[in-house]
């Protein structure tokens, strides 16, 4: 299953990928993730591998992330192992003629087993969730922006 969205952020890119950078902000706009570690390499470029948990309605979900693109300030990608399958994202971010950023996040998932069939009706709820996130993302940086004396 493939899925694209988009969100243009009021704030400038490099204020974006400051926050989107840190992980330790994260659970601001992924409030299932209960903690993610860094597991090897160098954290946030390429071949860095790190752990994330999140909690999915009571279930514990074990990610193992791969950085396998980072071109900073405006792209980043990875791909997402779980016992669900693979996600691979890639982020981009844009400045807008007005000065503001894009971000647009295109996904694959390869789901495994059982989660091959249940994608199919899961489809709205994933793309929903991944909304969802993105505009927690676009309030914490345009909230983090509004903060700061320009």
């Amino acid at each position: 299953m493939k899925h694209k969205t988009e969100i243009v952020i009021d704030a400038n890119r490099a204020i974006v990928w400051r926050l989107f950078d840190d992980p330790d902000r994260m659970v601001e706009w992924q409030p299932a993730l209960k903690t993610f570690t860094h597991k090897a390499g160098t954290p946030g470029q390429p071949d860095a591998i790190s752990e994330l948990v999140y909690d999915e309605d009571g279930r514990e979900v074990v990610m193992t992330e791969t950085i396998t693109a980072r071109r900073e300030p405006d792209f980043l990608g990875g791909t997402y192992e779980s016992n669900w399958g693979t996600v691979i994202i890639f982020n981009r971010f844009e400045v807008t003629e007005d000065g503001k950023t894009r971000w647009v996040v295109n996904t694959n998932y390869n789901f495994r087993g059982f989660m091959k069939i249940m994608a199919f009706f899961m489809r709205k709820s994933i793309r929903d969730r991944t909304d969802t996130d993105l505009n927690r993302f676009k309030l914490l940086v345009e909230t983090e922006a509004a903060r700061k004396p320009s």
